[in-house]
C-alpha cells in the first residue's frame, strides 16, 4: 500500500510539474533559431547594420514576435522587434525595399541565420525612427522599460521638433 501511495504521489508531482512548466515557466526559446527571444539581448554584442527590407514586419512563432528580414552587406539578417501586440501600436511604417539602419544585439541561431534583437530602428527612406530598448537592453514594452505609459519612444521624420504628441511622453525630433 505504501508503495502504491508513493508511486501515485510521484505521478501527481510529475503531472503538476509539466502543467506548471507549460504555464508559468514555459520555454521562451524559438524552436527554429534556438534563441531565447524574450531575454536574448546581450549588450556585449550590440552592432549597427544598414540594409534594405526584403520581408516587412510580420508575426512569427509561438511567442508571436515581430520579425522582418533585412538584406545587408553581411548577408540577410532576421530582425527581432519584440512582441506583435507592441509592434501593432507603433506608428513607424516599414515596407519592402526601404532602407533601414538597425542597432541591436547580434546572435547566430542554431539554424545558421544571423538574428538582430532590435534596440533602435531608423527608416532611412522616411526619416522616422523608433527606440525599442533602453541603452542597457531593457525592452520598452516591459514594466521596467522607460518611455511613456505605453513604453514607446518614437521620433518623427521630416517634421523633427520637440514637445508632446498624442499619447504623451513621446520624444520629438531625431537623436
Amino acid at each position: 500500500m505504501l508503495r502504491f501511495v508513493l508511486i501515485l504521489m510521484v505521478a501527481i508531482m510529475t503531472v503538476c510539474t509539466h502543467e506548471a512548466n507549460a504555464f508559468w515557466w514555459s520555454d521562451t526559446k524559438d524552436p527554429v533559431s534556438g534563441l531565447d527571444v524574450t531575454a536574448g539581448f546581450d549588450v556585449n554584442t550590440v552592432t549597427t547594420m544598414t540594409g534594405s527590407v526584403t520581408s516587412p514586419p510580420e508575426r512569427k512563432g509561438e511567442q508571436n514576435h515581430t520579425l522582418m528580414s533585412l538584406a545587408t552587406q553581411q548577408g540577410t539578417v532576421t530582425v527581432i522587434m519584440g512582441p506583435w501586440w507592441y509592434w501593432e501600436r507603433q506608428t513607424i511604417k516599414i515596407t519592402s525595399n526601404q532602407e533601414l539602419t538597425v542597432t541591436g544585439s547580434r546572435a547566430q541561431g542554431k539554424d545558421g541565420t544571423i538574428y538582430l534583437f532590435a534596440q533602435r530602428i531608423e527608416n532611412r527612406s522616411s526619416g522616422e525612427s523608433l527606440t525599442l530598448r533602453s541603452e542597457s537592453g531593457v525592452p520598452l514594452w516591459s514594466r521596467s522599460g522607460s518611455g511613456n505609459q505605453n513604453g514607446m519612444q518614437q521620433s518623427g521624420g521630416p517634421q523633427s521638433g520637440s514637445g508632446m504628441r498624442s499619447g504623451g511622453g513621446f520624444r520629438g525630433g531625431r537623436r
